[in-house]
């Protein structure tokens, strides 16, 4: 990877700053055993299909065994390491089994989110969904179980599904940004998702076209992303180190052409493509032990322990191919963001009004049916103004400690 590396530029000295903070035991940032068993995804049991099928899409040889078939599967992926992570292709995010672990934290902790919910789009008996980077396909298998008539595809750069699912789901190895566009026929899909997708595009403009060009009338779109960071920069803007090894991610993610922004999360990006009912919603996770309901305070806890868990899978590539950092020195900013993070979330006065921030971003392809009033829609925990893609009913209370803001709606088409 060394023709690839930019111009050293190491972290930022530290002089005049505080001594580090005191770094807490690891144990301090694992859930708890109770805790830890509610990261069983939804109800998928991936054993439930162990004798069902492949997950080939296109089925190989009859003589071909399962195991035979997933080394020659593995052996046209191939994955390289950094620093002792592991990666594919030019996706800066790592793909190993520390990553699907925490993956699959994060899905859980975004299905309890939505109310026990997959999607927040009004679905009415769809035929055809696909998942975009599906990773390691716990979201499509959910989908699959929830929509028996459906068949629904999972794709991804990296070999890192189950090697079993449901009769009508199957994964495919496939780049979003491969020239020439996608394989599949216009008008082919009932819905497109994406999720914890922020720095996986060169253009996301690109890809919103193709997600046009192949959803059905009526078709809808949902993306769903973590927001900006300003709500830690503004509880971590002083004597801190968070600033600066932001900012060196963005600096590093830009480089790589692949930028860790959330201008694909803006309404206008997809009205200016022609969807409708585009709506943005923005869901804020309160954390902190401020928070007097322990309910909200175990939804903080999950998210943030997912957090600190991902701050070297986010920076490494970013930081050691880009930037031209050794793996100590993004280590030990890995290490020196989580302990001012957890500081702050231990320390009831200055974490008092602290949330992280998601962001779901749905929008409807013009010409098709319309969702009915009665859609039985998703909706994350307290929702403070029903707006809701088409349904008009009044708002609904499931998990508490999670504020939702719905941004704005347009309906046309």
């Amino acid at each position: 990877m060394g023709e690839r590396r930019h111009s050293r530029e190491g972290p930022p000295s530290h002089d005049g700053e505080p001594p580090p903070i005191a770094s807490p035991p690891r144990p301090q940032y694992v859930l708890e055993d109770d805790e830890a068993d509610a990261y069983t995804i939804y109800s998928v049991n991936t054993q439930h299909y162990a004798q069902q099928r492949s997950i080939y899409h296109t089925l190989q040889e009859d003589c071909e065994t399962l195991h035979s078939t997933q080394s020659l599967y593995d052996g046209t992926v191939p994955y390289f390491d950094i620093n002792g992570r592991r990666y594919c292709r030019g996706y800066n995010m790592p793909n190993d089994e520390e990553e699907q672990t925490r993956m699959q934290m994060l899905n859980a902790i975004y299905y309890n989110l939505l109310g026990q919910r997959l999607t927040t789009v009004p679905l009415v008996n769809p035929k055809k969904i696909l998942d975009v980077g599906t990773g390691i396909g716990e979201w499509a298998m959910a989908m699959g179980d929830e929509y028996p008539d459906a068949e629904v595809i999972g794709t991804d750069i990296a070999k890192i599904q189950p090697t079993s699912a449901p009769l009508n789901v199957f994964f495919e190895i496939d780049d979003a940004e491969e020239p020439g566009g996608w394989a599949w026929a216009d008008e082919e899909f009932d819905f497109v998702h994406f999720r914890y997708m922020c720095g996986a595009f060169m253009s996301w403009e690109y890809i919103y076209q193709e997600t046009y060009r192949h959803l059905k009338p009526g078709g809808w779109i949902e993306v769903l992303d973590f927001d900006d960071h300003e709500p830690i920069r503004e509880f971590l803007r002083d004597n801190t180190s968070f600033p600066m090894w932001l900012h060196a991610i963005m600096e590093g993610s830009q480089r790589s052409g692949r930028p860790r922004t959330v201008v694909h999360l803006e309404p206008q990006s997809l009205e200016d493509l022609g969807f409708v009912d585009v709506q943005s919603t923005i869901v804020e996770i309160p954390t902190g032990m401020w928070l007097e309901d322990e309910q909200a305070q175990r939804n903080g806890k999950h998210f943030l322990v997912n957090t600190l868990c991902g701050f070297e899978a986010i920076c490494m590539r970013p930081l050691a191919e880009y930037m031209g950092w050794t793996a100590e020195e993004v280590r030990d900013a890995c290490e020196r963001v989580a302990q001012e993070l957890w500081k702050l979330c231990l320390d009831p006065v200055r974490s008092k009004g602290f949330a992280f921030k998601l962001k779901i971003l749905v929008g409807r392809k013009p010409d098709g049916p319309m969702a009915p009033q009665d859609a039985d829609v998703a909706r994350p925990a307290t929702v403070t103004e029903s707006t809701i893609s088409n349904d008009k009913r009044e708002g609904v209370e499931s998990e508490p400690g999670v504020e939702i803001t719905v941004d704005r709606e347009r309906t046309t088409g």
